[in-house]
């Protein structure tokens, strides 16, 4: 049984065909995304220019370019988009869990102030219930547990705490 987001519950994103293409403003790698990530994230506004190709998000933290088509004809950049993207320079407040909005500076409070180290217990510490749908709603269409968990280390080290273990690829805790 896996958790809603479309990976598995041992970690893996088998079933999903990752493919690359190369940015059109700085030739960075762009990493394939589901058409459901621009349905959640592209301005309302914009949705109807969303066109029926395969998208890739740019990697290049640099690059205002965030979503780019097979075409290279459709480019939605961060202003195009309803939130930050957590990696892209500039981007706040950086989002730590698209899926419940959980920032890192709530991430960060909640491991500090609170001793809190797994992924559910910090969400339920902002949020009466946990989702996890990172499928549709993380910008790279996969879980945000590695960056989560990275987050929670980096706190806990600073603080003098041993970091916790988590598998690498996991979903959501």
């Amino acid at each position: 049984m896996g958790c809603g987001c479309g990976c598995n519950d041992n970690g893996s994103n088998e079933s999903k065909e990752v493919k690359y293409s190369e940015c059109p403003k700085c030739g960075s790698t762009a990493k394939s995304v589901p058409h459901d990530v621009l349905n959640s994230l592209v301005k309302k506004e914009l949705q109807k220019q969303i066109l029926d190709n395969d998208y890739y998000i740019c990697l290049n933290p640099d690059c205002e370019n965030v979503y780019i088509d097979e075409t290279k004809e459709s480019v939605f950049k961060l202003a195009d988009l309803k939130k930050p993207i957590w990696f892209k320079k500039g981007s706040e407040p950086k989002i730590a869990c698209y899926c419940n909005n959980i920032t890192y500076d709530q991430v960060k409070k909640a491991v500090r102030e609170l001793g809190l180290k797994d992924w559910k217990d910090i969400v339920l510490n902002y949020k009466e219930k946990a989702i996890c749908m990172c499928e549709k709603l993380n910008p790279t269409g996969e879980c945000c547990s590695d960056n989560f968990y990275k987050l929670v280390n980096k706190v806990l080290v600073k603080e003098g705490k041993p970091p916790v273990s988590f598998s690498s690829g996991s979903c959501c805790g």
